[in-house]
């Protein structure tokens, strides 16, 4: 993966992943991911700088040591729910932020788990691009930003946890497979 297509990838993660582990916006960020990784007009020196100040303050924002317990079921509730994700494509980080402060009915489910909308996208945002970074590290990465060491930890230390976010996030995870033999009686 080249440092070009990496960023614009942490781009889309960091315009897009706030709101993309809402039901069914995985499948639409993976949808829209090969439309960022074709060919496509380079962006002005006003973008490239909007969206490196965006993805430093990601890369920067340190995620709390409850993260896995506080955003899980945030995460959970709101696929419960099945609260959509607005449209966000090639918005910063300051524009998803506020579109997810518009939401009335996520509101509730923020506050029931001690979150602003600030904090959620930023977490959430953070986690995805920290994990997609880990697992994805770019050929040159000098241009990359620094990801938080303290998130780099986190995330190393609970690799089950992160995987189970993750899942939840698509929208496949294993207790959902789970259920559907139960639901169905054995003869």
């Amino acid at each position: 993966m080249t440092d070009f297509s990496l960023r614009r990838a942490l781009v889309a993660t960091t315009c897009a992943l706030g709101m993309a582990c809402m039901p069914g916006a995985m499948g639409a960020a993976r949808a829209q991911a090969p439309q960022a990784a074709a060919p496509q007009q380079a962006p002005s020196a006003a973008q490239q700088a909007a969206i490196q100040r965006d993805m430093n303050t990601v890369a920067q924002y340190r995620l709390p040591k409850d993260f896995f317990t506080r955003m899980t079921p945030v995460i959970q509730q709101i696929r419960e729910s099945r609260i959509s994700p607005p449209e966000t494509p090639n918005m910063s980080l300051e524009e998803t932020i506020k579109r997810t402060e518009a939401m009335p009915q996520l509101q509730p489910i923020l506050q029931k788990y001690g979150m602003s909308a600030r904090e959620f996208v930023m977490g959430i945002t953070t986690f995805g691009m920290t994990t997609a970074v880990l697992q994805h590290p770019a050929q040159d990465s000098r241009s990359m930003p620094t990801l938080n060491p303290d998130n780099v930890k986190l995330i190393k230390s609970h690799e089950a946890q992160t995987q189970a976010l993750i899942q939840a996030m698509g929208g496949e995870g294993e207790g959902q497979m789970e259920e559907q033999p139960q639901a169905t009686p054995r003869r």
